[in-house]
């Protein structure tokens, strides 16, 4: 995906080792507890390419000879039901020449598995990639049937999607220049574009920040057509559909939450709703602004969201989903939000200086919970999941040639989305409730994805609903960590 990557992947890596350990702040009234991880999170099984980058055994899926895919990073996964749908980032061979024009043929692939049981190492996702049925065999790349065209080359990506009564919606970043500049936070004049340079002009056609699209597939993700534009500063977006989990309080089944960030890695995330039925008409979305004083969320319509397109634009209320501590938080890039059935809270994974982290609310529109880390530097992920600047032995570099100072060009990582159709229940004490999650993680150097395991814990008094609680016989100490089914 990206050439722009590199150097924030560098920064990114530096930056971790700042954060490791530090304690989190109150956050908003009334949020919960952060969770805390439970051990270690463990690398599954790499998906995408032939060769396992860490231990150069075939991976399962063997993409490269059975559908032309060698690389790819993403990978946001939509369940259908019946079929999980990953949409895949800016994948190798790309098709088209590199460094080339982002408007020129879309790269992105699309992965798909009906596997129920959780990932092995030995049977991972079982995944197929859309391909062209020929020889020698080519990934198919998701395609947006559009007229004037939807730019698909380098750097424009899906960013997520959902499904609604089994069709599939993805939401696509594009206009979004292949040569960036870096985006600092900017709250106030969210959608403000930084000067022009030589690799960006900052166009409405090719700039930085970028615009988000919506699209629809009824084919698995080959084709998409029925194009809508994403409302003001819902750039970076992607969706959860309440009617897939019938065990949501009965104030959060209002439809299809989305949530999307404004400024790539720079943001906290906006939220709107579509009810029922009314996905691709924005204009019966409803916008969030903040929350009363009894904690009930502030709906507005399209209009007063957009408020007339004034210049500079800022969302009408509290509009940001969490409230950061520093502009150090506006840090949201790719990031997922599924509803976690065993704690029955909401999880949002994310990137930021850190490592991987994560928070959780008892309701989409929060309170959320300070950060939590799931992943770091501190986890000796160098050769493992990740290159090192000194290099990795005979694993492969995917940058040669891209080196500073006679270094390897260093991994990143980024882009955790939680595979919920695996999420399971890990048991309970008398203090305390854990879940385990199955989520994708895309590396830089390797340029492939990967699936983690994570077991998360809150304690009983961070739960915002009632389970069935473990009792202890007089005398007998800790419960023992039944499974609550």
């Amino acid at each position: 995906m990206r050439v722009a990557f590199r150097i924030a992947a560098v920064v990114a890596l530096q930056a971790s080792l700042l954060f490791v350990g530090v304690s989190a702040r109150a956050g908003d009234p009334g949020a919960p507890s952060p969770l805390t991880r439970v051990g270690t999170s463990d690398k599954i099984c790499q998906l995408i390419g032939d060769v396992d980058w860490e231990s150069g055994k075939p991976t399962q899926a063997r993409t490269y000879t059975k559908h032309g895919l060698d690389a790819a990073d993403l990978g946001y996964p939509v369940d259908l039901g019946k079929k999980l749908v990953l949409l895949f980032g800016d994948s190798w061979p790309p098709g088209h020449p590199v460094g080339t024009p982002a408007d020129l043929p879309p790269d992105d692939s699309v992965g798909i598995t009906t596997r129920r049981d959780a990932p092995t190492e030995k049977d991972c996702l079982e995944l197929k990639i859309n391909d062209t049925g020929t020889s020698p065999e080519h990934f198919a790349p998701a395609t947006i049937v559009h007229t004037p065209a939807i730019e698909q080359g380098f750097f424009n990506v899906p960013s997520g999607g959902v499904g609604v009564a089994g069709d599939l919606y993805a939401f696509f970043w594009t206009n979004h220049c292949v040569m960036p500049t870096h985006l600092a936070p900017s709250a106030s004049d969210p959608l403000s574009l930084p000067a022009p340079t030589k690799k960006c002009p900052e166009t409405s056609a090719q700039n930085s920040l970028g615009i988000g699209v919506m699209a629809h597939s009824s084919d698995d993700g080959r084709t998409f057509t029925d194009v809508v534009t994403m409302p003001s500063g819902f750039v970076y977006a992607t969706a959860m559909n309440s009617a897939a989990h019938a065990d949501l309080p009965a104030d959060q089944r209002l439809g299809v939450f989305i949530f999307a960030a404004a400024r790539y890695r720079a943001s906290v995330p906006y939220l709107a709703y579509a009810p029922a039925g009314s996905l691709d008409n924005t204009s019966k979305w409803r916008f969030f602004t903040g929350r009363d004083s009894s904690g009930h969320p502030k709906w507005v319509t399209l209009a007063a969201w957009n408020g007339g397109h004034s210049h500079p634009w800022t969302p009408p209320g509290d509009a940001e989903v969490f409230t950061p501590d520093s502009d150090a938080q506006r840090c949201i890039g790719e990031f997922s939000v599924t509803w976690n059935k065993p704690l029955r809270m909401w999880l949002m994974l994310f990137q930021c200086p850190g490592g991987v982290q994560g928070r959780v609310a008892a309701a989409p529109w929060g309170p959320w919970s300070e950060p939590f880390t799931l992943l770091s530097l501190a986890d000796k992920v160098e050769c493992h999941l990740i290159m090192s600047p000194k290099g990795c032995g005979t694993q492969r570099n995917y940058w040669p040639g891209k080196t500073s100072g006679g270094t390897v060009t260093p991994g990143g990582f980024y882009a955790p989305y939680v595979l919920n159709r695996y999420t399971a229940d890990a048991g309970s004490t008398y203090d305390s409730h854990e879940t385990t999650i199955y989520w994708t993680l895309s590396t830089w150097n390797p340029y492939v994805v990967s699936i983690m395991r994570t077991t998360l814990q809150t304690t009983w008094s961070a739960t915002p609903w009632p389970h069935i609680r473990p009792t202890i016989p007089p005398g007998e100490g800790p419960a023992p960590r039944p499974t609550v089914r």
